[in-house]
């Protein structure tokens, strides 16, 4: 898989932005149930105060996807956000403390390196919609009558027609 790393020492205070093209070969995202068109635009926003850093990771990409109702296929363009805030050091993990919001988008690190292509391949699987459609009035195909329906089926068909 591509790296795509930061120097977090190269990071100056303020705000610091990095663009990055990716395909998704280069991010392994080719054995999948959907097909990226195109290359996955990502902007990459770092914040500094001190020595507290937090990120902003913008993913834009298209992709071609089936229909739940009708199976047609069709395109459609994703804007992904995600927020994280970077911690130097290891997680301390103890039974006595309480899970914030903070600590789901908390990344500890050790070097000074980070790589975020995993967190772009991540957004753009989890962007994938459980069931997508190719437009909200989209409708379920009406059955042929010229076909010879088996019997067996006609109480499920009935229960379309009510």
């Amino acid at each position: 898989m591509k790296t795509i790393t930061i120097n977090l020492k190269e990071i100056k205070p303020g705000k610091s932005t990095f663009q990055v093209s990716s395909t998704a070969e280069e991010l392994e995202l080719t054995d999948i149930e959907f097909k990226i068109i195109g290359s996955i635009q990502t902007e990459i926003n770092i914040y500094k105060n001190r020595n507290n850093y937090e990120m902003e990771i913008t993913s834009k990409f298209k992709m071609l996807l089936f229909c739940a109702r009708c199976l047609n296929e069709f395109e459609k363009e994703f804007t992904e956000i995600d927020h994280f805030y970077l911690k130097e050091g290891f997680e301390n993990i103890n039974q006595e403390n309480t899970f914030s919001e903070e600590d789901a988008y908390t990344i500890f690190f050790n070097d000074d390196i980070i790589d975020v292509s995993p967190l772009v391949r991540e957004q753009v699987i989890l962007s994938v919609p459980i069931k997508p459609l190719c437009s909200e009035s989209c409708k379920v195909p009406d059955y042929k009558k010229e076909e010879e329906l088996d019997p067996r089926w006609q109480k499920l068909l009935d229960l379309f027609k009510k």
